[in-house]
């Protein structure tokens, strides 16, 4: 128990000094007169001196004691307190690296052994919020008790990405400002993420290191491109790293469907890498590389890459003049490109000039647009380009220096949108992503410019097309990029589960490493793809981290409190009443 206001039990001492007037009596004096006849008709008036005699047990001294007593308690405001039940925030990396083995045991099993361990702590009244740290943080549990925790954590897989670290520790920031329970944040993480901001943290902040360094050679990027000499079927591209800490000797095996290609033996050094190409045979669908032996990180090992067929993927063109656009998408093999439609399913959309409202679902090409999303703000003459970022995907291998706009747009920036290719007077090509949606702006058209009459227009419409929708240009899906798929097909998840497309058709649940099927509503198969490590931009046995190397504890002491002064207000009234209606019953006032 405690007290607000401690210096409101000073009233106390009205209860001693209310006894010590009881105590007080007056005594009467005798004294000798001869007659009482002529007293008895003169006003009586009684002088006594006050002496001391014991407390009388009386009703109305028991009252009055009591009354003063609890309104001393109830001006010192007393109350309840107890510690608060605390609320512990799990923070589990389900990053690719944490299927790293040791001792026959993954790092995301270690990290649930740790959290179970957490859990088994908790006492009747402590939460638990149980957060799943992938490429996207998703909450397993919030504020459960110790077996729902149990059941959540056991349900829990790792991705093939990497771990949004920051964005968990946001969740927990967002939990501490709306509860009233103490926060205790607990990081279970191998060290694979970015630099965290807890200098403002407000809440008790604690990592957990798992596992230690292994040996890692991973197949790092797999990638396919059509012969430049305009032969049949694909190039395909691999290139292998070694993470560890020695030189390793490998095998990797390549096959085209189920056909195996010559396997190849390569000496990688550590901390290097070693690139492998091959000409897949044309007609083949599916190309699959793995390297061997098996290491700490099999799910690394292999990687798949779906190769589109002729025609595959719908491109709707939406342009008064589509012809340039139509034959550098036909080039493209696994394309088909439609004019004048924006009907639901198309791989990509590329819209010149004015843009309907509503726009159409997936994502965008815009050539000189003009609309809601994006309204011109003045024109430009005689533009040259300057590249900003020549290893982004859009402008890769692409020489814009003949480059000349004669006439394009300005725009003000939306703060989703990063400039790509830029000039003294404004961006030429603008990129970026709005609510998973990938947009490509062109400012100007290139009818105004001399962009169709150089090579780089057709590198640089198939970037585009890789870019915005890479299945088609024989590209795999990194973990956690969203995908435009048709609605109401159903996708079955590399773990078995299925996954229903809802309008309008972005499917965003891709962390998982392995093939993805995707079927119409009539259980016919309408495309494959593949989600690999070696497409998550991370180290895959890195540990070393500066926060885990140095905890963060940040306690902050909480406790629940529960006043009670009002009822001891109303007694001490109460009392003082029941107290002046004896007394006036006594004197028969009543």
């Amino acid at each position: 128990m405690s007290l607000f206001n401690g210096l409101g039990l000073l009233w106390l001492l009205l209860v001693p000094a209310l006894v010590i007037l009881y105590m007080f009596r007056p005594k009467r004096l005798r004294k000798p007169v001869s007659s009482l006849r002529l007293w008895q008709a003169m006003p009586q008036m009684e002088r006594s001196r006050a002496r001391l005699r014991r407390p009388p047990l009386s009703l109305l001294l028991i009252l009055q004691a009591i009354a003063l007593a609890a309104g001393a308690f109830a001006l010192a405001q007393p109350a309840l307190t107890a510690p608060a039940g605390r609320h512990t925030v799990v923070v589990m990396d389900a990053s690719g690296s944490m299927q790293a083995l040791e001792n026959g045991q993954s790092r995301f099993d270690k990290a649930k052994d740790e959290a179970g361990t957490l859990i088994t702590k908790l006492a009747g009244q402590d939460r638990l919020t149980l957060l799943r740290a992938g490429v996207h943080v998703t909450t397993a549990c919030a504020e459960c008790t110790r077996e729902e925790a149990q059941r959540s954590i056991a349900a829990l897989t790792p991705g093939a990405g990497t771990a949004d670290m920051a964005g968990a520790l946001s969740v927990a920031e967002g939990l501490a400002r709306h509860t009233e329970r103490g926060i205790d944040a607990v990081l279970l993480s191998d060290g694979e993420f970015g630099t965290l901001p807890t200098e403002d943290v407000k809440f008790s902040l604690r990592f957990v290191q798992i596992g230690g360094p292994v040996n890692d050679i991973a197949v790092a990027t797999l990638s396919a491109r059509r012969p430049p000499d305009g032969r049949s079927g694909y190039i395909a591209y691999a290139r292998i790293e070694n993470r560890g800490t020695t030189e390793a000797t490998i095998e990797v095996a390549a096959m085209a469907d189920t056909v195996p290609l010559p396997t190849r033996s390569q000496t990688v050094p550590e901390g290097g890498h070693t690139s492998l190409t091959w000409q897949v045979p044309a007609g083949t669908v599916r190309f699959t590389v793995s390297i061997s032996p098996q290491d700490a990180v099999p799910s690394d090992d292999r990687a798949v890459l779906f190769l589109p067929s002729a025609g595959q993927y719908r491109v709707d063109v939406v342009s008064s003049q589509p012809d340039s656009y139509l034959r550098v998408l036909g080039a493209l093999d696994g394309l088909t490109a439609v004019t004048n439609t924006t009907a639901p399913g198309a791989a990509f959309t590329i819209i010149e000039g004015t843009l309907p409202d509503p726009l159409p679902s997936g994502n965008l090409l815009l050539i000189n647009p003009n609309g809601a999303l994006m309204k011109p703000t003045g024109r430009v003459a005689e533009v040259r380009p300057n590249i900003l970022d020549a290893a982004n995907p859009l402008v890769a291998g692409i020489d814009l220096n003949a480059l000349l706009v004669s006439d394009a747009s300005t725009y003000e920036m939306p703060d989703w949108l990063d400039t790509v290719v830029d000039s003294s007077k404004g961006p030429l090509v603008l990129a970026g992503e709005q609510n998973g949606r990938r947009v490509v702006v062109l400012t100007f058209d290139p009818r105004r410019s001399n962009l169709s009459k150089l090579a780089a227009f057709p590198l640089f419409m198939a970037n585009a097309a890789d870019w915005l929708y890479p299945l088609a240009g024989a590209q795999t899906i990194a973990p956690g990029q969203p995908l435009q798929l048709a609605p109401g097909s159903s996708v079955q998840t590399p773990s078995g589960r299925t996954v229903t497309v809802e309008p309008p058709g972005l499917f965003t649940d891709t962390d998982e490493g392995g093939i993805y099927r995707v079927t119409g509503t009539g259980g016919n198969l309408l495309l494959q793809f593949a989600v690999n490590m070696a497409d998550a931009p991370q180290e895959a046995v890195s540990v070393d981290h500066p926060e885990l190397n140095n905890p963060v504890e940040l306690a902050v002491g909480q406790v629940t409190s529960q006043a009670f002064w009002l009822p001891l207000a109303v007694l001490a009234l109460a009392l003082f009443g029941g107290e002046w209606l004896i007394y006036c019953l006594k004197r028969g006032s009543i």
